[in-house]
């Protein structure tokens, strides 16, 4: 049920607050053209986005790293060069690109944005720490889309996602308010992270007309770190992205946890990323519908990453 807003002050526009903020933040020079052609991407989402608006970068930090995990339009990138990690990327190796726009976040690059100013107009995308996920994941496109003059591009691939949104929300009508969390194993650690509200998954959950098990809207990053003890009273359904060579959910207090023990546990492919863009949501989208519709233990693990390219 909404809360009441009486007497509460005026909510300033989104958008409008995030990019005034935005400009605040990366104040510098002037993009040297409306629609920029050699933009290098130090971070995966921004990455996926570029693909998504037809821009291919002449950069890309971790790019090995966006193949494995990501994987979504990696076939794009084979003339792509590397500049390095996300958390530090080499500025000799932007440099020699001659970008006219470098794009990165403000939680990584920060602390980097003056030097990344001196060799090409540089746009970070400030964090967002409460809200709905799918709203967050919009906005920070819709940023993208203005910096790179792709707002019609950005329009056709969000209406792509609203349909296969629609799409999942007309086959899991009868799931309709039902509990269901997103779960990811953590490599080397008995822990895993729950997706909050405010994380990709969580706007899809909410999306396709369920509630996430983890309704927390300001969680960091979007994510809570939970173990298997946590979820032995966790009645929700859960889908959790495991590599099948090393599946987190296997062990024997596992087997208790209801949602295994009922067969209501959905093991998604490892590139099903969680921390993307729109393409990113769609894919996702596609693949807890199909696992969803499905009774009774699903196993989506050793698909290949076909759709949604």
């Amino acid at each position: 049920m909404p809360c009441s807003t009486a007497g509460a002050p005026p909510r300033p526009d989104r958008r409008r607050f995030i990019a005034g903020l935005t400009a605040l933040f990366v104040a510098g020079p002037a993009l040297a053209a409306a629609r920029p052609l050699r933009v290098v991407a130090l971070e995966y989402s921004l990455v996926e986005m570029l693909l998504a608006l037809g821009v291919t970068p002449v950069g890309a930090a971790d790019l090995k790293g966006y193949k494995r995990w990501v994987g979504l339009g990696k076939e794009q990138l084979g003339t792509v060069a590397s500049v390095g990690t996300r958390q530090q990327p080499s500025l000799e190796a932007i440099a020699a690109l001659r970008p006219d726009l470098i794009l990165g976040v403000d939680f990584r690059h920060a602390p980097l944005l003056p030097l990344l100013q001196k060799i090409a107009p540089t746009r970070l995308l400030v964090s967002q720490q409460r809200g709905d996920g799918l709203a967050i994941i919009r906005d920070d496109f819709a940023q993208v889309a203005d910096w790179t003059g792709r707002e019609n591009e950005a329009r056709q691939v969000l209406a792509r996602l609203d349909a296969t949104l629609a799409s999942g929300r007309a086959q899991l009508r009868q799931r309709a308010g039902r509990r269901l969390g997103v779960l990811q194993g953590l490599a080397g650690s008995p822990s895993c992270w729950a997706f909050a509200a405010n994380s990709l998954p969580g706007g899809v959950i909410r999306a396709l007309g369920m509630a996430n098990a983890w309704p927390e809207d300001d969680a960091a990053q979007g994510i809570l770190t939970v173990g298997v003890e946590d979820l032995l009273n966790q009645q929700a359904d859960l889908a959790a992205v495991v590599d099948p060579r090393a599946d987190f959910t296997r062990g024997t207090l596992w087997s208790k946890v209801p949602a295994l023990a009922q067969g209501r546990l959905a093991r998604l492919a490892p590139d099903t990323w969680t921390f993307g863009g729109p393409l990113s949501a769609q894919r996702l989208t596609e693949r807890l519908t199909r696992a969803l519709v499905r009774e009774p233990v699903h196993d989506l693990a050793n698909e290949g990453s076909a759709e949604a390219k």
